[in-house]
């Protein structure tokens, strides 16, 4: 194997630095999202592209060394070097920028890698022969040919589908932004742990930075959000998945997110988050019920928040008025999805469309179950309860399943992109902030996007901290329905179909304290000693919960 890979937006991940110069010349509002391509797009559809090309050679050149590098290329690069496979690094990039100071943009790369440690031989160990800038992409194809790469990434899949690509070079695109989704023509890779998994075969054994080492990094992106007065940044518990933190500014209290990703749960939570805000910045009457969304930072997986005011609900408080805040939500999030393009929004977190693939995947959530390993005796317990209750049930839920499917009633087809819904996903009341004047407001759509409708009603009922009562069933399906513009009945049928399966499903999700693959991000969130602690807890409420698959619904 010999790898060759791209240089800009690739190695470099450049969207804090164009946001924070963008923001220095007054070109772009503080809230927009800080990424490159949204900075691209406002200065272009606000006739500023003779200020965008500027600023190009602004960040390639004078500013380059402020620029970062993505999360884990340096891991890679290193797990290169012990693996014995050649790298080398092909990049298409004039000498001088186009517009502004005549800086040597070829000279800001190489000072840059040599700033980050790429050729220091007791690091990472590049030499300067395998680091090439070429004046035209016909040269950069040229170069990979004549470096025989086998492999090569790229951020551009414009550049990857070039006609003259060399043959037989396995081309892969680098996507961190989810830009290319609908693009089937290349491999896509979301970060550099999984390149390195799938290149070279192994996961990272570096461990992860203490949240304390970015905390300059963290003060760099307030400010580049508009935050100007004094900061105080103080960590919040709670967040099972991501770090939290409250942010005090003299413009008001904010909540900033640090998004986990790792090899073990490669899922993209910052992106589809992103998403979403995008997606209800269009829709007035779901945005109101939203935290606003400050600034995002990409290459850290951090987004910024405007702290909502209130407190949680509890299950005894719940109210047919708060139930229809809840539902009155979704149906706004869902005016007008059937003109939207599909890469609009991602795919929710395990969304199907067709409700035989719903079963497959609790199928391989269960069978996962079965590998629960005896460290513990809470561990044992675990164990015996899968294998003599989680199981059997499953198999007569999954029979019964087939069963209905077979008969091919309506309502249970494959679902097409006109009839999926736009879904917070994880929806409930668990997400929710109940002001002093009666309003909720919704938070943590790290899973959202597009999702089957009978997928979002049983998740909604069956979320375990603040569970819907069963007696408002028929009226929340009924609602939705109508909301979603889907013929009577249709939706009720498909829900209640999904309803075991559904219960198997969380009961699983519950059961995922026990997983080996889990720790990493339970550890990164709590500390090991309070995960340990939640498995029986998580455990008592998976034995509950396994009793209502045959529960009469309204």
């Amino acid at each position: 194997m010999r790898l060759g890979i791209d240089f800009d937006n690739t190695i470099v991940c450049y969207d804090a630095l164009f946001h924070r110069v963008a923001l220095e010349g007054g070109w772009i509002p503080a809230d927009l999202p800080v990424n490159k391509t949204d900075v691209r797009n406002h200065l272009r559809a606000t006739g500023r592209e003779p200020i965008w090309t500027e600023m190009q050679g602004r960040v390639y050149g004078a500013r380059m060394s402020e620029a970062a590098p993505y999360p884990g290329v340096k891991a890679f690069f290193r797990a290169c070097r012990r693996a014995g496979i050649p790298v080398c690094i092909i990049s298409h990039k004039t000498r001088r920028p186009f517009l502004g100071e005549p800086h040597d943009l070829h000279q800001a790369a190489s000072d840059w890698l040599k700033q980050e440690g790429f050729f220091d031989e007791t690091d990472i160990g590049l030499t300067r022969d395998q680091v090439f800038f070429e004046l035209t992409k016909a040269s950069k194809l040229d170069r990979i040919a004549a470096c025989r790469c086998t492999h090569f990434v790229d951020d551009l899949p414009e550049f990857l589908g070039e006609a003259g690509f060399p043959p037989g070079v396995e081309r892969l695109l680098f996507d961190p932004n989810r830009l290319y989704v609908e693009d089937r023509r290349f491999e896509r890779m979301e970060s550099w742990e999984a390149l390195r998994e799938r290149l070279i075969g192994v996961r990272s054994s570096e461990p992860a930075a203490p949240v304390q080492a970015a905390a300059i990094d963290f003060e760099a992106f307030l400010r580049s959000c508009g935050l100007r007065g004094p900061l105080r940044v103080e960590p919040m518990k709670g967040g099972a998945n991501n770090q939290v933190f409250a942010v005090d500014a003299a413009e008001g209290r904010f909540i900033l997110k640090r998004y986990f990703h790792g090899a073990s749960d490669p899922r993209d939570r910052f992106g589809a988050e992103r998403a979403f805000y995008q997606w209800t910045d269009r829709r007035a009457g779901a945005r109101d019920q939203v935290p606003g969304a400050v600034g995002w930072e990409a290459s850290a997986r951090w987004g910024l928040f405007r702290r909502i005011e209130g407190r949680k609900i509890t299950a005894p408080e719940l109210t047919v008025a708060h139930l229809r805040q809840a539902i009155d939500f979704v149906i706004q999030l869902n005016q007008d999805r059937a003109v939207e393009t599909s890469d609009a929004l991602p795919m929710a977190s395990e969304a199907f469309l067709d409700l035989a693939a719903h079963g497959d995947r609790v199928d391989q959530r269960v069978e996962r179950l079965g590998k629960i390993e005896g460290a513990t005796a809470i561990d044992r317990e675990a164990g015996a309860f899968v294998s003599r209750a989680l199981v059997p049930e499953w198999r007569r839920v999954r029979e019964q399943t087939q069963k209905r499917l077979a008969r091919g009633e309506r309502g249970l087809g494959v679902l097409s992109p006109a009839e999926r819904c736009a879904s917070p996903s994880d929806f409930g009341f668990h997400n929710a902030l109940l002001s002093e004047d009666g309003r909720l407001r919704f938070f943590d759509f790290e899973y959202a996007g597009w999702d089957d409708p009978g997928k979002l009603v049983c998740d909604f009922f069956l979320q375990p901290q603040v569970p819907v009562p069963a007696s408002h069933w028929r009226e929340v399906v009924a609602s939705l329905e109508l909301g979603f513009g889907i013929r009577p009945g249709e939706l009720a049928t498909r829900s209640e179909v999904l309803w075991p399966v559904y219960v198997v499903k969380w009961c699983c999700i519950l059961m995922n304290e026990f997983l080996p693959s889990e720790s990493a991000r339970r550890g990164f969130a709590w500390g090991p000693e309070e995960a340990e602690r939640r498995k029986a807890a998580q455990l008592a409420k998976a034995r509950a919960l396994l009793m209502r698959t045959t529960e009469s619904r309204g």
